[in-house]
């Protein structure tokens, strides 16, 4: 019996690999070779870059399963011949083996690597779990399910709560050792860092807790650092048509964003659903990083937010989870990435890897690691920026996170503003002429984007459910309107020394 249903997660494992080259034109032979099909080339660069992501995405899925299955069934096969030779020898161990009832060990997950052959391998392994293995492994070892990308949501939401009652009791634990015995170094709260633990922690707790009668799910949760990641999914990724990860930058921190972000994406929820003609929409909330905080920007060269280390060491990470999120469904799913402020430098980072993303919206932000949309292997117009007027990150005069996302080539422009006059022109110092916007549907500065109502949250929703129709692009006066003052480049020498400072720490690590 055990052997059978083993066996059949293998024949389901082969089905899964032939329908996923099937859905891409490709197909798999008896010998286990997957047949890409012939793509036309030299006639689009954006389109051949986008073949061959979408092609390195197959290729890992497939091969993926296909080791799993044969390495399930040689499994079942070596274990079945075993255990049926002791039996028919009569030898010591067939009483044990028949008391067992065919049970076996659970097998062991895959090592976590944190890139798309990881998320297959782990999408894999659970696939070849019977339902009281499932049971067991959560209950048993949580920490094997709740931070796997490529397992389902529902599974990882019901681990990370065991985890996350173990966080929260050894947070309150080590807060009140702090507390009867604080160290006391000289101008330095030394309970500072336990409270803000625990309070992270109780932010969880509360937004999990809402009675509103929206389903959320807990998809990460890492107490063990320096700061708390969580992920926190609003709806169902595992059956929406469409999914949305936002990652936030400087200063995020679950116990002052966390709910503040569930609030504000409520209503772009419930917007996208109706636009997208009913279609379900999840939102995901991405604080998967320690993101650099203020007064980092002066007492941390690596972890400054002038540096894009923090982005790049953990772009990794972001792309699994992508990744994760499709390998644990059934059928596809239209994925799109909102990145802010230093959040799309780590978006920017996570989209040179190949992940499954769709669509991709920055903005306010301060640059982006590529300058044209061939290097990350997006369709023309997937790759959306906004820049609101007086954001003083998205119009600096120099940039030492990256390229500016407005001059990307294959990007797309999208409009913040709402104009009661389309005729309207441009002031230097004030932005555009005074009356001439609408102020509820206007995002100003660097905070305001996802405010419902307004152009730019519109354009997000529209990206989100890839209602390019209902898209509004920058205007020309929008675009030739400076609305801050840019910031003069540094001084030759100044840059130099902060380019050789910079570089020089990153190489030691």
């Amino acid at each position: 019996m055990q052997a059978a249903v083993r066996l059949r997660a293998a024949q389901d494992l082969l089905a899964r690999a032939d329908a996923r080259a099937a859905a891409d034109g490709a197909f798999v032979d008896h010998e286990g070779t997957l047949f890409l099909p012939v793509r036309a080339a030299g006639l689009d660069s954006v389109l051949e870059a986008h073949g061959a992501r979408r092609d390195e995405l197959l290729r890992d899925e497939v091969h993926t399963y296909l080791r799993q299955a044969v390495r399930l069934a040689t499994d079942v096969d070596t274990g079945l011949a075993r255990d049926l030779l002791v039996l028919a020898r009569g030898g010591p161990s067939a009483g044990p083996v028949l008391a067992a009832r065919g049970a076996a060990a659970v097998p062991a997950p895959p090592v976590v690597l944190n890139d798309a052959s990881g998320a297959y391998a782990s999408a894999a392994w659970w696939r070849c779990l019977t339902d009281a293995e499932r049971r067991s492994v959560i209950r048993d070892h949580p920490q094997w399910v709740g931070p796997r990308d490529g397992v389902p949501a529902a599974a990882r939401h019901e681990a990370n709560l065991v985890l996350l009652a173990e966080a929260a009791r050894a947070a309150a634990s080590a807060l009140a050792a702090e507390q009867e015995h604080p160290a006391i170094p000289f101008g330095v709260d030394p309970v500072a860092r336990a409270r803000a633990r625990v309070d992270d922690l109780r932010a969880v707790r509360a937004l999990l807790g809402r009675q509103d009668g929206v389903q959320r799910r807990l998809l990460f949760l890492d107490a063990t650092g320096r700061e708390v990641k969580v992920v926190v999914a609003q709806g169902d990724v595992e059956t929406a048509d469409h999914v949305v990860t936002y990652v936030g930058g400087l200063s995020t921190t679950p116990r002052d964003d966390l709910g503040r972000y569930d609030n504000l994406f409520s209503p772009l929820r419930q917007q996208a659903i109706r636009e997208g003609g009913g279609a379900d929409t999840a939102i995901v909330t991405w604080m998967g990083y320690e993101a650099p905080q203020p007064d980092e920007i002066v007492t941390s060269i690596d972890r400054s937010v002038l540096n894009p280390k923090i982005a790049r060491d953990n772009a990794d990470e972001l792309a699994a989870f992508l990744t994760g999120l499709g390998a644990a469904r059934d059928r596809p799913v239209h994925q799109t990435l909102w990145a802010h402020s230093y959040g799309s430098v780590l978006a920017g980072n996570a989209l040179l890897q190949d992940s499954p993303v769709d669509d991709v919206a920055v903005f306010g932000s301060p640059g982006v690691p590529f300058d044209r949309i061939e290097r990350i292997g997006l369709k023309a117009g997937s790759f959306n920026v906004l820049a609101a007027g007086h954001d003083l990150v998205a119009h600096p005069g120099w940039r030492p996170l990256g390229a500016n996302p407005d001059t990307v080539a294959g990007g797309t422009s999208l409009s913040t503003t709402a104009l009661k006059d389309p005729a309207a022109g441009c002031n230097l110092w004030h932005g555009i002429g005074s009356g001439a916007e609408d102020p509820a549907r206007t995002s100003t500065g660097h905070s305001d984007y996802l405010r419902a109502g307004t152009v730019s949250a519109d354009n997000l929703v529209a990206v989100a459910v890839g209602r390019r129709d209902l898209v509004v692009q920058q205007a020309p006066v929008e675009r030739s309107c400076i609305t801050v003052p840019t910031l003069p480049p540094p001084p030759a020498a100044t840059a130099a020394r902060l380019a050789a400072s910079v570089a020089a720490s990153v190489a030691s690590r």
